[in-house]
């Protein structure tokens, strides 16, 4: 191989490694969001409301929850929040 062939193998080599990378790196970023669902349970364990389906980070997650806990928790319901 001539230098001109190994610089051209080397450079290429980057290339194709850089890219890899990036696909690999936006992936990651990508699945970060999940969706969930709560439900308002009664005394029973019986759903008497769903609230839609909210797809987000962690923390949306978290105060999506929140929000159930506080419009029913006072009237003795249970929310039942997961993965749809």
């Amino acid at each position: 191989m001539t230098e001109k062939q190994i610089f051209l193998k080397s450079k290429l080599t980057r290339i194709v490694g850089l890219m890899v990378l990036i696909v690999v790196l936006m992936t990651g970023f990508s699945s970060c969001k999940k969706c969930h669902v709560c439900s308002v349970l009664d005394e029973e364990s019986n759903a008497i409301y769903s609230y839609p389906e909210v797809c987000g980070t962690k923390k949306d997650l978290e105060a999506y929850e929140a929000r159930c806990v506080a419009e029913y928790g006072a009237f003795d319901f249970t929310c039942a929040c997961g993965e749809k």
